[in-house]
């Protein structure tokens, strides 16, 4: 995470902090000035972190729950600021005003989440993981409803606990009994395809159920230059590669596994 200056720090929490409306996902600039003397860290009573009253003030400007540091504060507040950033019009009425922050107890980051859990008589939880000043992901249905542009953990490859687990944690103040395994280096991808290749391959499985296979080969194979007997192997081809490796999903990304892609998505 890149450092994070004093006054930045103290800007980015005034900004961030409980003021707006629902309908405002930013907030204001903020105009107060730092105090004259950094506020005391806090101390330490038996394995417990005791807050400073400057830490307090800096959780209450943040809407953390439990920051243990100033600096860990400001990041809760940069964290709140992202995820309202992405919040869109929503039938929840969902506008980032009460969101608040927990640390992530399994791993780097925190949690960002809305303390109200009933929309509209129906119950809901909203919840984020917030991994640096510019990464946030959703982690449930509801959340990803409101914040649509959001990606999931498991796009990016993200290892966390049950969505289960990390509601009760955050709502329910249940422990997450241990954190996710580590996950394997990736193995060397099993197979080749180029992106004409694939073009193919998604033509062939594009085509209306109505048609039968042959047809839509055939359809393909003319349709890029090739024999139906060419189309043929490379559809098979394809889609080996995909199941070997895992690979299948939305077009696009399916895409992106190819040996000379450079940004096309179809």
């Amino acid at each position: 995470m890149r450092p994070i200056t004093f006054l930045a720090v103290l800007s980015l929490l005034l900004a961030s902090g409980g003021c707006g409306t629902d309908n405002q996902r930013s907030a204001p600039a903020a105009s107060s000035a730092p105090p004259a003397s950094p506020p005391s860290t806090p101390s330490e009573t038996a394995g417990a972190v005791v807050p400073s009253e400057g830490l307090t003030e800096y959780r209450q400007r943040a809407n953390s729950d439990d920051a243990q540091s100033i600096e860990e504060a400001a990041f809760h507040g940069i964290a709140r600021a992202l995820v309202i950033r992405h919040v869109e019009p929503n039938k929840l009425a969902v506008g980032g005003r009460e969101f608040r922050v927990k640390r992530n107890p399994v791993g780097p980051g925190c949690l960002v989440y809305d303390p109200r859990t009933r929309f509209s008589g129906v119950e809901r939880n909203l919840l984020w993981l917030v991994v640096d000043e510019t990464t946030a992901y959703a982690l449930n249905s509801p959340s990803k409803m409101v914040t649509p542009a959001l990606k999931w953990p498991r796009d990016d490859g993200v290892d966390i606990p049950s969505t289960s687990e990390l509601v009760a944690y955050v709502f329910e103040g249940q422990p997450i009994s241990a954190p996710p395994s580590p996950k394997q280096a990736p193995q060397a991808a099993k197979g080749t395809f180029t992106v004409a290749e694939y073009r193919i391959y998604r033509d062939v499985m594009d085509a209306p159920m109505s048609i039968p296979e042959t047809e839509a080969v055939r359809r393909a194979a003319t349709s890029h230059g090739v024999t139906a007997a060419e189309a043929k192997t490379i559809v098979d081809k394809v889609q080996r590669i995909l199941h070997a490796n895992k690979w299948y999903g939305s077009a696009a990304s399916e895409m992106k596994h190819a040996s000379d892609w450079n940004g096309e998505t179809r």
